[in-house]
């Protein structure tokens, strides 16, 4: 594989491409790295590689001339894959380093001070990466670890071939902890499992520990991960709860049922692949209103010849009271339901918990059932979200108005823990 580095400083370069792995597969001809320079090219007598920019503002811009000319030089010999180092690039990622690395040629372009001029990006790039949210003084540190990012992937590179599949971000999770000798120090010793040759134990031990440090490190990732966040969807319920539940005085009291609380949070639930849901009221008419609703609903939804909101309406399950429907979980799962309730307020001392925070502890967890408890009226009694074992962070907008309806913010949870 080949890399061109346009760059006006080639030697920042030397010494990270010369030695440890990169340097190794540079002198076995794996990697071929080379380089073009920008001021090579300036037509004036001083080499001005750079100007002021059009408009006014601070710093210098690298003008297109000399630079166009650099990436079209360092493509002549093929049809390379033309990189530029800027904040403005989306961000190198495990997975775009492995495409990457299938290419034959790949220029990287190297900007400088304020920038470069945009034709050149509209004439000679084809791609714009970036190493992070923050600002570098040149795109030079970039290009270096774009290469040894990238070169790891190339066949021969790295001395086993599983050494890239089997670390951090390979399988879109953090990599589980790696010990070796002595057996103990200082008073550690190595996990039991490690060192107990029973190979099934220790790959299972190793994927906890994998999902365990990414949920504590990374819980974004996990969220990002579809078959996870599927499978831990397909262990949550939502409780509906009109009891206990405040009215805009504090009071404790009863709401009513609605049709359409029933049968808009159905398809909500459905549409995420949540294993059920469970509208709660201790009013044996409520109950059976809402078991009147559900058959009204699902037969004209025979009628009008649609399975699908039929569908959503058979995971709907009435409930007595909270503790009943938990109860029913418990049975039905066999395992202790993990309760999370929600509230339009922020949990005191702000000791709420994250969407993405809330999905990598569960999945990490691996077993235990999530029940969501939402909250009709004026929101949860106090003492319902003192019980639980956690409180989800309130959804928030631009101001200070904050009354969503529940079927809303629902829609809005659910989209946020297990949406695409």
């Amino acid at each position: 594989m080949r890399f061109t580095v346009v760059t006006l400083f080639a030697g920042m370069f030397e010494q990270v491409l010369s030695t440890s792995v990169l340097g190794k597969a540079r002198a076995a001809g794996l990697v071929e790295i080379d380089f073009v320079n920008p001021r090579d090219f300036a037509t004036d007598k001083h080499r001005s590689v750079d100007d002021s920019p059009y408009g006014g503002g601070p710093g210098m811009v690298m003008k297109c001339d000399s630079l166009v000319a650099a990436i079209e030089t360092a493509g002549k010999s093929s049809s390379p894959h033309r990189v530029l180092l800027s904040p403005v690039g989306k961000t190198l990622t495990h997975s775009r380093a492995v495409a990457l690395a299938k290419m034959d040629h790949i220029v990287v372009v190297c900007g400088r001070y304020e920038g470069v001029d945009e034709r050149v990006v509209d004439m000679g790039i084809d791609e714009s990466l970036s190493i992070g949210d923050y600002v570098l003084t040149g795109g030079e540190l970039g290009a270096m670890v774009i290469i040894d990012a990238v070169a790891r992937f190339v066949p021969g590179v790295l001395g086993h071939a599983d050494s890239a599949d089997d670390e951090s971000f390979s399988g879109g999770l953090l990599e589980h902890p790696q010990y070796t000798r002595p057996a103990e120090f200082r008073g550690q010793a190595v996990p039991a499992t490690l060192l107990s040759g029973n190979h099934a134990k220790i790959d299972a031990w190793r994927r906890e520990q994998s999902l365990s440090r990414t949920a504590m490190h990374r819980p974004e990732l996990i969220r990002q991960d579809t078959v996870l966040t599927q499978a831990l969807a397909a262990r949550t319920y939502v409780l509906l709860a009109h009891h206990p539940v405040l009215d805009r005085n504090g009071e404790t009291v009863t709401t009513s049922v609605t049709n359409f609380d029933i049968h808009d949070i159905a398809r909500s639930c459905a549409t995420y692949g949540v294993a059920g849901y469970f509208p709660v009221s201790p009013v044996r008419l409520q109950r059976e209103k809402i078991a009147r609703i559900i058959e009204i609903w699902q037969r004209e939804i025979a009628q009008a010849g649609s399975d699908d909101r039929g569908q959503a309406l058979s995971t709907v399950a009435v409930s007595e009271s909270i503790s009943s429907a938990i109860e029913t979980i418990r049975r039905r799962t066999k395992a202790e339901p993990w309760v999370v309730t929600t509230s339009a307020q922020a949990a005191p001392g702000g000791l709420h918990v994250g969407y993405s925070e809330l999905v990598a502890q569960r999945v990490a967890d691996g077993s235990r059932p999530l029940v969501l408890v939402l909250g009709t009226g004026w929101g949860l009694h106090s003492g319902i979200l003192a019980g639980a074992d956690q409180q989800l962070a309130p959804i928030r907008g631009t101001g200070d108005f904050n009354h969503l309806s529940v079927r809303s913010a629902a829609s809005s949870i659910l989209d946020r823990l297990f949406g695409q």
